[in-house]
């Protein structure tokens, strides 16, 4: 996965302060893009990755805090983040607008949010039928993934200050996850 995404990765997370919190950081792939030091509060409902989650951070130098919850109900006080990463995580929760507004709440003024997402194709494209016709058990397979589901527009319907969104393609054997988006967003 290093190789489809690395390079955003790299460009996106730059420049990051010392304590970082993610929503759904999975196994700890994008500790390799954090600083030696850096202090990682992972927003992770699924236990089964803690155990990957603190190998990662052996491995990368990486204080890590697990916050077994979902990211629609972070337990972060308001204004307290100055950075929160979001990768391929915003088509598995339940809620996505409720997990951005969380995002939102948490972030200090100014605090900035960075994304990387894949998204709904375009309307009555052949990508899109294939993302509607496989989207079931797509999503029974990858934990809640959906396979169409229009993170771009509730980016857009979020209220950030600041909305930065490329669009892409991603070619990749995964075809439903071709069509993407990255991006940062700052809170005002």
């Amino acid at each position: 996965m290093n190789m489809l995404w690395g390079k955003s990765k790299k460009r996106l997370f730059q420049d990051h302060p010392e304590t970082v919190v993610e929503i759904g950081p999975g196994a700890g792939a994008n500790m390799r893009y954090l600083q030696k030091g850096t202090r990682l509060i992972a927003i992770e409902p699924n236990i089964h990755m803690h155990a990957n989650l603190r190998k990662s951070a052996c491995k990368y130098g990486i204080q890590l805090d697990i916050k077994t919850i979902v990211g629609e109900s972070i337990d972060l006080a308001d204004n307290s983040c100055d950075f929160v990463v979001c990768t391929l995580v915003l088509c598995t929760v339940a809620d996505p607008l409720l997990c951005i507004e969380q995002i939102k709440r948490i972030l200090k003024p100014s605090g900035v949010f960075v994304f990387i997402e894949h998204v709904r194709a375009k309307e009555n494209s052949i990508l899109g039928f294939i993302q509607n016709l496989i989207h079931k058990p797509w999503h029974w397979f990858f934990e809640g993934c959906h396979t169409n589901r229009d993170t771009r527009s509730v980016l857009e319907a979020s209220g950030f200050t600041t909305l930065e969104i490329e669009s892409y393609n991603s070619y990749s054997p995964f075809v439903p996850i071709i069509p993407q988006i990255r991006g940062r967003a700052i809170k005002g």
